[in-house]
C-alpha cells in the first residue's frame, strides 16, 4: 500500500536531487583527471600524440637497401599504378614505373652507385609524395651510421595514441641521417581481439615510424606487447605488416649490411616467451656459425641481463641465459641489443657488449643499474670498430663507449644492487667485461676463494672484494657493500626503485566527489525504503 506524499517529502526529494546533481556534475568534470600519475624519478609524465594525416595509407619507405639497390614501398587506399622517380639530385631524372594497379606498391631500384645519397618520390594515380632521400650501403667494412632504439609504446591509459616523445625523437633520428635504423620492440600497448582497434593502434605507430622510413630502412624485433598473447590470441601479423625487415615473413631472421651481420631473434615465440629454444635456437646457432665478417650484432626485445624486469627477460631460466651468453662468446658476437626495460644500460660480459635501449617514449623505469632517460643510440660501425653514442631527447650526449675497448677490466654486479639488502646465502652475480685469467672473491677481508659464495651472516653490512687478472697480467679490483638480513622477516629487496605516485589536487577532488556520490545515494536509498 502506497503512503501519501506530503509537501515536506517533496521539498526533501527536490533538495536531495539538487545535491545529487551538483555532486555528479563536479565528479564528471573531474573524471578525466581521476588517474594517478606514475612518474619515475627525474622524469615528467609523457604527452601523447594523435597521428598526422598522410597522402598515402602508408609510406613511402625505403627498404632492403644494399650497396647497389633499394626497395621502395607504399600503400594506397585503392588499386593504383606505381612510379618512383629518383636520382642523385632533386631533378629526379630516372624512373621505374608499373602500370599494374595494386594497393601495396613495391618498386626495386637497381644499378645504384655504392655509398651514395639518392633522392626520390613516388606517384600513384593523382597522388604524389614529397621528395625524400636515402643512402646506399657502403662497401663491406666501410663505416656506416646505425641507430638503435626501442619501447616507444604508450601507457595503458593513453593507448592507442603514441607518445609525443616518440615523435620528437623520430625527428632527432632523421636529423642524424642514419644508413639503417633498428628497433627493439614494443610498438603498441597491446594487440587485442578487435581487428579494427588493432588497425588503429598500429597505424598510429606506422604514421610516425614511416617518417624515419622515408629516409632509412627501419628493421624491428618483436616485443611482448606486439603479439596479442595477453588477449589470448597470438597475432604477429600486425608486426609483420609494419616492417619489411629482411623481406621474409618471419619473426626471427638475419641480414648483412656493409659487412656487418645483423641477427634478429624472437623472445616472444608462442609458448616460449622469454626463451630461445628448439627450432629457433638451432637456427640461431647455424646463423651465427655461417655468418662472415668480424662484426656480428644480435637484437631481441628481452635482455639477457635485465635491470628492471629481472627474472622476466631472457634470464627466466638462468641456465638457458648462460647458454646463450656462451654461444655469443663462441661465435664472436660483438653486440647484443634489447629493450623491455624502459631505460638505458650497458654491461660488457666476457667481451660481448649488452645494451638495453628502451627510451623511445614509453614511461621510463628506474633501477640501480640503469638510467631512466628518453634516448636513442647512434652507432658508427666499421669492420674493426664501433662507437656508441647515447643521445637524450634534449640532444645532449648521455654516454659513449668505443670498441675496441681500451681501459681496465669492468667488474659489475647483478641480482643484488650495491649497498642493498638480501637474505643470508643469496649469491651475487658478478660480471666481468672480459674473461679473467684468474679471479678471487673475499668476504669481509677474509680468505680468497675462486668462486663467489652467498651473503654471510650475521645480519648487517658485509663487503665483497673482487680481484681479476686480464690476459695482459693486469689486475683490477672492485668492492661491493651488501646488507644481510634474516629470511622471512624483511621487506621486499630494493632491486628497482618504485615510481613516485603524484597526486593532483583536482584528482583528489574527483575521488572525494565519487565517494560522496556513493554515500549520498546510499543514504537516499535507505530513506526511501523506510
Amino acid at each position: 500500500m502506497y503512503e501519501p506524499v506530503t509537501r515536506n517529502d517533496i521539498k526533501g526529494s527536490l533538495l536531495m536531487r539538487n545535491i545529487l546533481s551538483t555532486i555528479i556534475i563536479l565528479a564528471l568534470l573531474s573524471a578525466p583527471l581521476l588517474a594517478i600519475s606514475v612518474v619515475p624519478h627525474g622524469e615528467s609524465a609523457p604527452v601523447y600524440l594523435e597521428s598526422a594525416a598522410s597522402v598515402f595509407e602508408r609510406g613511402p619507405t625505403v627498404n632492403l637497401v644494399s650497396n647497389d639497390s633499394a626497395t621502395i614501398f607504399w600503400r594506397t587506399a585503392s588499386p593504383e599504378d606505381s612510379a618512383v622517380f629518383y636520382g642523385k639530385n632533386t631533378s629526379l631524372l630516372e624512373s621505374v614505373t608499373s602500370a599494374t594497379t595494386v594497393v601495396n606498391h613495391t618498386i626495386t631500384l637497381s644499378s645504384l652507385d655504392i655509398n651514395t645519397k639518392y633522392y626520390y618520390k613516388v606517384k600513384s594515380g593523382t597522388l604524389e609524395s614529397e621528395v625524400y632521400y636515402f643512402f646506399t650501403a657502403p662497401a663491406d667494412g666501410e663505416e656506416f651510421r646505425l641507430v638503435i632504439a626501442g619501447d616507444n609504446r604508450p601507457s595503458s591509459s593513453d593507448a592507442p595514441n603514441q607518445p609525443q616523445m616518440f615523435s620528437d625523437i623520430a625527428d632527432l633520428i632523421i636529423a642524424k641521417e642514419p644508413h639503417l635504423v633498428v628497433l627493439t620492440g614494443d610498438y603498441v600497448y597491446e594487440v587485442t581481439s578487435s581487428h579494427e582497434n588493432n588497425l588503429v593502434a598500429w597505424k598510429k605507430f606506422t604514421d610516425i615510424i614511416d617518417r624515419i622510413g622515408h629516409y632509412a630502412p627501419v628493421i624491428g624485433a618483436i616485443g611482448n606487447h606486439d603479439t596479442g598473447t595477453s588477449s589470448g590470441a597470438y597475432q604477429p601479423r600486425y608486426y609483420l605488416d609494419a616492417f619489411m625487415n629482411s623481406g621474409e615473413n618471419k619473426t626471427y631472421f638475419s641480414l648483412d649490411y656493409a659487412g656487418t651481420h645483423l641477427t634478429f631473434i624472437d623472445s616472444e615465440e608462442l609458448g616460449k616467451e622469454g626463451h630461445i629454444q628448439g627450432t629457433q635456437y638451432d637456427w640461431l646457432v647455424s646463423d651465427l656459425t655461417t655468418a662472415s665478417g668480424e662484426m656480428k650484432f644480435v637484437f631481441a626485445h628481452r635482455p639477457l641481463y635485465p635491470t628492471s624486469h629481472i627474472g622476466s627477460g631472457l634470464d627466466i631460466n638462468t641456465t638457458e641465459r648462460n647458454t646463450l651468453q656462451q654461444l655469443f662468446e663462441e661465435k664472436n658476437v660483438t653486440l647484443f641489443a634489447s629493450g623491455h626495460d624502459h631505460a638505458y644500460s650497458r654491461v660488457t660480459v666476457n667481451g660481448v657488449v649488452h645494451i638495453i635501449t628502451g627510451g623511445l617514449g614509453a614511461p621510463p623505469y628506474d633501477s640501480p643499474w640503469s638510467d631512466p632517460i628518453y634516448h636513442f643510440v647512434l652507432s658508427t660501425v666499421s669492420a674493426h670498430s664501433v662507437n656508441f653514442t647515447v643521445i637524450k631527447s634534449d640532444e645532449s650526449v648521455h654516454a659513449q663507449y668505443v670498441l675496441p675497448y681500451e681501459g681496465p677490466m669492468e667488474i659489475v654486479d647483478r641480482i643484488i644492487a650495491n649497498t642493498s639488502s638480501k637474505a643470508i646465502g643469496t649469491v651475487p652475480v658478478i660480471l666481468f667485461s672480459e674473461k679473467p685469467v684468474t679471479k678471487y672473491f673475499s668476504w669481509d677481508g677474509g680468505p680468497n676463494t675462486t668462486e663467489v659464495t652467498g651473503l654471510p651472516g650475521p645480519e648487517g653490512e658485509h663487503t665483497l672484494d673482487v680481484y681479476a687478472e686480464d690476459s695482459d697480467g693486469i689486475w683490477t679490483s672492485a668492492r661491493f657493500i651488501f646488507n644481510t638480513i634474516i629470511p622471512n622477516t624483511f621487506s621486499p629487496p630494493d632491486d628497482t626503485t618504485p615510481p613516485i605516485l603524484v597526486f593532483d589536487p583536482i584528482v583528489v577532488l574527483g575521488l572525494v566527489g565519487t565517494v560522496a556520490i556513493v554515500v549520498v545515494l546510499g543514504v537516499y536509498i535507505l530513506k526511501k525504503r523506510r
